[in-house]
């Protein structure tokens, strides 16, 4: 699914085993994308499914993708997400990016088989989101939101994003600026990109 070898993309020359996509920096793939919400004009239902998600979720994050490399062709990149159409591999999207989070542990391998026999083609949760509003207490079986596929991908690679046993249907996308097992490498707020992803940063509440 992830290629991570050096290619030159649309945007900008990889370095190393990254993918360079200015004005971000090198990104990985595992690489974790918070997004804003969508654009009232070009999409008001996402616009307004995306508000009541912030709203809900006490977050200025709406959605997250991770981050898959050019899996298909050299500098075609793409992440694997839940959108509304269900869990895909889709085309990377820079537009309304916040955040991007490097994981402290990935595998990568492990990442691929589980989107590849497990996740893929699931639909969206929708009923799983009212988790967030107290009106249910799990979500739907075999569909997931944006975040709920983001949680169960991290368990298959390896990466401890949250405590082993809270559930992907209670994890909101702003979660993961809580969380310790990830660094920021991208904050469209600032000038700069964190060198690594290093910085031991947390998202002031």
């Amino acid at each position: 699914m992830l290629n991570a070898k050096t290619q030159s993309s649309q945007n900008g020359e990889a370095a190393g085993s990254a993918f360079s996509i200015q004005p971000l920096p090198p990104l990985l793939p595992g690489d974790h994308l918070l997004y804003d919400i969508r654009s009232p004009w070009r999409d008001p239902i996402g616009w307004a499914m995306d508000r009541a998600i912030k709203l809900k979720t006490w977050s200025d994050v709406a959605h997250i993708e991770v981050f898959a490399g050019d899996p298909i062709a050299p500098g075609h990149l793409y992440s694997t997400a839940s959108r509304s159409a269900g869990v895909d591999l889709y085309p990377f999207r820079s537009d309304g990016l916040v955040y991007v989070l490097r994981p402290s542990q990935w595998d990568e391998a492990e990442a691929d088989k589980y989107f590849q026999r497990i996740a893929r083609g699931q639909k969206y949760d929708w009923l799983g989101l009212l988790c967030f509003t107290l009106a249910v207490h799990q979500g739907s079986f075999h569909k997931m939101f944006c975040s709920e596929y983001a949680r169960n991908l991290d368990r298959a690679a390896g990466c401890p994003s949250f405590a082993e046993t809270w559930p992907g249907d209670k994890t909101a996308p702003g979660s993961y600026l809580m969380s310790p097992a990830f660094g920021l490498i991208y904050d469209c707020d600032l000038d700069y990109a964190v060198p690594d992803g290093t910085a031991d940063w947390r998202k002031a509440a």
